[in-house]
């Protein structure tokens, strides 16, 4: 894992959190409350407004359906004021904003207008065709945010908040799961009572599986032997730093499938949070990018921290 410009100590200033007012998004505000107060931070909320496209109604006249975009906008809003003033009265500094377009066009704008550090959203939103966090939605905001993103998943729309204590992070030693973990160090300020479970999956190509039916299995399983011992290496070293730094760390390395992996180690630890990067290094960067780091958020039963590479240190 490579050095990384730490900021632990600088306290977060705008979080953006994404609403469609479902059960599963109020959750995900919830975390974002609970961070915004810890830091003192201005929470925004975010919501996406469906706009009827003009050129899709009747030509000629007034259409009863040309003003329902507008109507819904400035329902949203009044909803949005309702929320803020709730925060207010809780002490927490707080906008809401109510725009046009698709959802993640939406929250990906905020975040940049609004110079956000962090962005919070639920991975399920309104069921059936009028979902606007599931799925697509946080899978794109992922993907491009330029800033750190809180995935909350839930199934039943409660909260599940709770103290950040263990941390399990991916890493493949590259600078995006440097950058993950000063993230989820400075959001959830993490300090000598969280645990640091650093993970680093050893994955062969497809391809070495196939040695074996050849009667190469030596060659695949020597092969994974070294990549073990490579990686206990540089796990030692990454954690040795972080102690340094007074942080309580355990290392474990796994031959596996990425994904499943770690989703099976965040059950079987009890982990708090996930913190991963979504780029990875070198050679396995498909790895990371996209699948690993979708299919994380997508299962994950607890909150999932994801870093792009230069939100952190940008």
């Amino acid at each position: 894992m490579e050095e990384t410009t730490p900021r632990a100590s600088e306290p977060l200033h705008h979080i953006v959190a994404a609403t469609d007012f479902s059960g599963p998004a109020a959750a995900g505000v919830t975390w974002a409350r609970a961070i915004a107060r810890s830091h003192g931070a201005t929470l925004h909320l975010a919501h996406a407004v469906y706009q009827i496209d003009p050129a899709l109604l009747q030509e000629g006249g007034d259409h009863p359906l040309m003003g329902i975009s507008e109507e819904a906008r400035l329902a949203a809003t009044r909803r949005l004021d309702d929320e803020v003033k709730g925060l207010a009265a809780e002490g927490i500094e707080a906008t809401g904003r109510a725009d046009f377009g698709q959802p993640s066009d939406v929250i990906l704008r905020a975040a940049r207008d609004l110079e956000a550090d962090l962005v919070v959203l639920a991975t399920r939103g309104l069921g059936g065709l009028r979902h606007l966090l599931l799925g697509s939605t946080a899978e794109t905001v992922v993907r491009k945010c330029r800033v750190p993103v809180l995935a909350v998943r839930t199934a039943d729309g409660t909260a599940a908040l709770r103290p950040v204590r263990r941390v399990l992070l991916p890493t493949d030693f590259s600078v995006d799961a440097g950058e993950a973990l000063e993230a989820a160090i400075r959001i959830f300020q993490l300090g000598p009572e969280a645990t640091i479970h650093l993970l680093h999956v050893v994955h062969l190509p497809p391809e070495y599986e196939v040695y074996r039916a050849d009667g190469l299995s030596g060659m695949s399983e020597g092969l994974a032997q070294r990549a073990i011992e490579v990686a206990r290496e540089d796990l030692g070293r990454a954690a040795a730093q972080l102690r340094k730094r007074g942080l309580s760390v355990e290392t474990e390395v796994r031959v596996g499938e990425p994904a499943l992996v770690i989703l099976e180690r965040a059950t079987e630890l009890g982990v708090d949070l996930i913190a991963m990067g979504t780029h990875g290094a070198g050679a396995i960067e498909r790895l990371f990018l996209g699948t690993v780091a979708r299919r994380v958020v997508q299962h994950a039963s607890g909150p999932v921290l994801t870093v792009r590479h230069g939100s952190v240190s940008d």
